[in-house]
């Protein structure tokens, strides 16, 4: 069967798909302000919520301070008993009016509640009919597709002009790939240097802490003083090991990031330290993690940069892969395009005069 007749005995469900489409077209940008109108009034909600609740507590108090006085005959009886029967009554009368007040503004909120939640559920509803009819647009529109490469897939030579979109078309999607996929990496990328960064600033915590034992142990802090430093230093160790590793994952997935330096890290040793400890060993020690503290700064400094650059990068991809979308976008309509006027240009009925030449 010729490409022709194809066209012609697809034409009903041509037009068919085409309507639909074209009904249902509006839903896609009609959920995305349903879904802000939602927010909107989910936030309104969740305040009111928490309104009623204080307002709950703030009647309850002035319920119970009330009832303290208009219930209370002791406290009545003794008021009498001193000659401030009239002053009771007016305590009475306040807590009395304190309590409606605030009742009042109580059912004013859940009244303001009840509109909001009756808001909700109408623009939930609203909403779930319009996924409902986005999800019959992509149908539709997936069945159109489909429809249209049945007939048009591959090389059609009497119809030159859409196999020179549909291999646009091609490029424009083989572009969105490669940009997608250099966008991923350089943000998973963003991310393990994240990581790096927050295992630096552990492994400069443990410095300040190796540092600060440091320093009382040069002034007599003793074997607790020195081992409290060596663990620190195992800290620093740990975490620099950390930042090494995923500087190095950030590498394997792009190869434009660099090297960071090493950091040496001072363990000492166990007999110059605790055994022969003095305030020679003491200072030379001390000597070593100041040292080893500013190559981690230095370092610190480095990764930063170095997460900046991926950071800006990775923006500029996000920009690109936008782009490429877009561009995919146009070349896909534009694809359809052509493929509906061909449909129409075929297998359009002839008019009366046509048939009659």
């Amino acid at each position: 069967m010729s490409t022709q007749e194809l066209l012609i005995q697809a034409a009903s469900k041509n037009a068919e798909l085409l309507q639909g489409l074209n009904d249902t077209a509006y839903a896609s940008s009609a959920i995305q302000q349903s879904q802000a109108y939602l927010s909107d009034i989910d936030r309104e909600t969740k305040d009111c919520d928490a309104q009623v609740r204080s307002l709950e507590s703030k009647t309850k108090t002035k319920l119970a301070d009330h009832k303290k006085y208009a219930e209370s005959t002791a406290r009545r009886f003794m008021h009498r008993a001193v000659g401030k029967k009239e002053k009771f009554a007016e305590k009475v009368s306040k807590e009395e009016r304190e309590y409606v007040e605030a009742l009042a503004e109580e059912n004013q909120a859940k009244s303001r509640r009840g509109e909001w939640v009756k808001n909700r559920d109408e623009a939930r509803k609203h909403h779930a009919e319009l996924e409902g009819i986005n999800s019959t647009h992509r149908r539709l529109q997936a069945e159109l597709d489909a429809l249209y490469d049945s007939i048009f897939a591959g090389p059609t030579p009497e119809f030159a002009d859409e196999d020179q979109k549909e291999w646009a078309l091609r490029q424009a999607s083989d572009a969105l790939n490669d940009a997608k996929r250099r966008h991923e990496a350089e943000a998973q990328a963003v991310k393990c240097l994240h990581d790096a960064d927050r295992f630096m600033n552990e492994a400069l915590r443990a410095f300040d802490d190796a540092r600060n034992y440091s320093r009382v142990d040069m002034f007599g802090g003793g074997t607790l003083t020195d081992i409290m430093e060596r663990r620190a230093l195992s800290r620093a160790q740990s975490a620099a090991d950390k930042v090494k590793m995923m500087v190095a994952e950030a590498q394997r997935l792009v190869s434009d990031i660099q090297d960071l330096g090493n950091i040496d890290i001072p363990h000492g040793h166990i007999m110059s330290d605790i055994i022969f400890d003095n305030i020679f060993t003491d200072m030379a020690q001390h000597d070593r993690i100041k040292n080893s503290q500013a190559q981690a700064q230095r370092e610190a400094r480095n990764l930063k940069d170095l997460l900046g650059r991926t950071q800006q990068r990775s923006g500029h991809l996000l920009q690109e892969a936008n782009a490429a979308s877009a561009r995919l976008e146009t070349s896909r309509k534009e694809l359809q395009q052509i493929r509906q006027d061909t449909f129409e240009r075929v297998a359009r009925p002839p008019t009366h005069d046509q048939a009659v030449a």
